[in-house]
Parts: structure tokens; sequence; C-alpha cells
């Protein structure tokens, strides 16, 4: 191929807007007491499903003696809650609207990292279309029990 034919070939692919395929798929890696955890996004997304019929779900995915790791599925909207007893991290994986954490509400989308200090009233809510995923980390780990309603 002739320089220019290649100048051309690129310039139409950033035109088009089209691009290659980034070289590593983004993971989720974990090192947990009984092993690694190492999956691809989308492999996570479907090795765990949204049940049929659920409008939120969250799937433990490990725990160590410190945080406790799940994948949390939502397709409408959480009502607004805080956790006393435990910080969350939490990674959107898939879909995007915004996400209430004190009294501010922002927009958030895949790749998007927050952080929700303990006693914070938080609450997301979809306008993907499809049901949304997020990684989410619980510091210590949660115990089931600790979601509090709040207005």
């Amino acid at each position: 191929m002739k320089p220019l034919h290649i100048i051309v070939s690129v310039c139409a692919l950033v035109l088009l807007g089209t691009s290659p395929p980034p070289p590593n798929p983004p993971v989720v890696d974990v090192l947990f007491p009984g092993g690694r955890m190492t999956e691809k996004f989308d492999d996570l997304l479907r090795q765990h499903p949204l049940e049929p019929g659920k409008d939120f779900q969250v799937i433990e995915l490990g725990r160590d003696a410190n945080s406790s790791h799940h994948l949390a599925w939502i397709v409408d909207r959480e009502k607004p809650h805080r956790h006393d007893a435990h910080d969350l991290f939490v990674v959107i994986l898939r879909g995007s609207g915004t996400m209430r954490i004190g009294a501010e509400t922002r927009p958030v989308g895949p790749g998007s990292i927050l952080y929700i200090p303990r006693g914070t009233v938080h609450a997301f809510t979809n306008e993907y279309g499809s049901p949304a995923a997020s990684y989410a980390v619980y510091v210590p780990p949660f115990d089931g029990k600790d979601r509090v309603p709040a207005e």
C-alpha cells in the first residue's frame, strides 16, 4: 500500500467514527482468599445475569475479611437509602443514568467510579433502556441488613 493510501484509509476510519477494538477489554481482577477472579466485564455479566422478573438484584461474587464484592443489577431505580455501617465503592459496568449521592444528583455511565461513605443517602436511576449493572465493593463486608430507607 502506498503511503497516501494509508493516510486516506486512516482518515476514512476517523471520519466514519470507527476505531479498532481496544487491545485489552476491561476486566474485574480481584484476589480473594480462595483464589483470584479475573473476568471481562461482558463475561461477568453473562455468567451472573439478572433473574427474570426481578427489578433489582445483588449477587455476591466474593469476600475477604475486609470487603465484599457484588454485581448489582437495576432495571429502573433504587429507592433512596443509606448504609450506616458500610462504605461503598461502585463502578458502573453497563448502563447510564443518574446517581444521587448526598444532596446532589449527577449523570453517570459505563466506567463511572463512585465512592459513597457510610451514612450517605444515595440512589441510582437507570435511564439506559435495559438493565444497568455495576460492580460494588462494601467495606467492611456487607451483612445484608444495613440498608436504611431515606427520603
